[in-house]
């Protein structure tokens, strides 16, 4: 991809259509705009010309402008520089990095460095590129996110450039960028010791999206028979055991995953005859659970909603794995239910749970509303970026 040198080429709006930076939101959707991008770096200006904005651009995808600045500024050396480093600096306040972390450095929008994610696994970072734009840039913001990883001890870096990528036209990318990888990389979450497969693993490798409410089930699990529905490899699982639970189950479709559960589970210390591992369809398998039998139930799926137009499909599956769920949840149980689609929002989540309740003659108290951890946080400006929505009930 050759240069873009600033200034970069502007880009124009519809005319009446500028009032939509006024908010700061930083995406700028395709038909709003006078004609398509030609750059995959812009600077965004209204129908007379001024400019509003820098960002990234395609012209294929809907998502057509990203904004970064609110100026018309370049995305230069110093400007990634102190981005970077301030979304590093709130996780160190935070008390969430360190040499054994799981723990997210940059998200995208909500660190103001939209299409890019970089997680740290202790020794390891893995970096997700979601646009073009920020693959033009590659040489100004990689050298300086790989020296802020150098400083404090990382020696393997990895990409896992897939989300999002088709539709900016670029290929996805799995590899490793510096240092070697022997096999999963352990980080410690408490008092739990997890892996994360960093090249074959979902995500990055490992969900650090749950790390809380993993630890609040270590903590309520002692003496308890433990249901962890949709487990990958078994973080909430692992916590379980760690807690005193009497009996686990991981369920999962992956044996990939469910080998790591277990090779886990025996490296944490704990007795593999306390653990059952559930391989096979989750809907299936959870039909045929013994009712109320457990005492704690976790159930947390994938992303049934990866687009708006799924999001009604999406509705009646959530509510029939929770129904599932609070099936399987003893009396006086305790159940936790999780959505990590992105376009259900919180409201139509809560109906889902709530008719699953309804459906399986159950009812509940709420005793919790969760969400994702302090190193995902959310822009004010970028409500999308709020993702994952959680209950944790009482179930009666």
């Amino acid at each position: 991809m050759s240069e873009i040198r600033w200034p970069y080429p502007v880009l124009r709006l519809k005319p009446g259509k500028e009032a939509l930076l006024s908010k700061r939101h930083p995406w700028v959707f395709s038909g709003a705009l006078g004609e398509t991008p030609s750059a995959p770096l812009v600077r965004l200006a209204d129908a007379s010309g001024n400019v509003l904005g820098v960002g990234t651009a395609s012209p294929s995808n809907p998502l057509a402008v990203r904004i970064f600045r609110f100026e018309d500024a370049p995305l230069d050396e110093a400007w990634f520089q102190e981005r970077l480093q301030r979304a590093l600096d709130l996780r160190e306040t935070l008390g969430l990095d360190g040499p054994e972390a799981g723990c997210r450095w940059i998200f995208g929008e909500a660190d103001g460095l939209p299409g890019l994610v970089v997680d740290r696994y202790a020794q390891a970072l893995v970096l997700q590129v979601g646009t073009a734009g920020l693959e033009a840039l590659r040489d100004t913001w990689w050298p300086l996110l790989f020296d802020l990883g150098k400083s404090r001890g990382l020696s393997i870096f990895v990409e896992r450039s897939q989300s999002g990528r088709k539709e900016e036209g670029l290929a996805p990318v799995n590899r490793l960028l510096k240092g070697s990888l022997g096999g999963a990389i352990a980080i410690r979450e408490g008092q739990a010791l997890l892996s994360a497969d960093l090249l074959k693993g979902q995500k990055t490798g490992f969900f650090l999206d749950q790390r809380e409410h993993r630890l609040a089930l270590g903590r309520v699990s002692k003496g308890c028979r433990v249901l962890n529905a949709f487990g990958y490899t078994g973080g909430f699982s692992i916590h379980a055991g760690l807690g005193g639970a009497l009996e686990v189950a991981t369920l999962d479709i992956s044996g990939p995953a469910l080998d790591q559960c277990e090779r886990d589970w025996v490296a944490n210390g704990l007795d593999p005859a306390r653990h059952t591992r559930m391989q096979g369809d989750a809907f299936e398998l959870m039909r045929n659970l013994e009712p109320g039998a457990w005492d704690r139930v976790i159930v947390d799926p994938p992303a049934f909603a990866k687009a708006r137009k799924d999001v009604d499909n999406a509705f009646k599956a959530y509510k029939d794995v929770f129904r599932l769920g609070a099936r399987a949840t003893a009396p006086g149980g305790l159940l936790w239910c999780f959505s990590c689609s992105q376009h259900i929002d919180r409201g139509r989540f809560q109906e889902a749970v709530w008719t699953a309740l309804l459906e399986v003659g159950r009812e509940a108290q709420v005793l919790a509303h969760l969400g994702q951890p302090l190193d995902h946080p959310y822009a004010l400006n970028h409500p999308e970026g709020f993702y994952l929505k959680g209950v944790w009930l009482r179930v009666n």
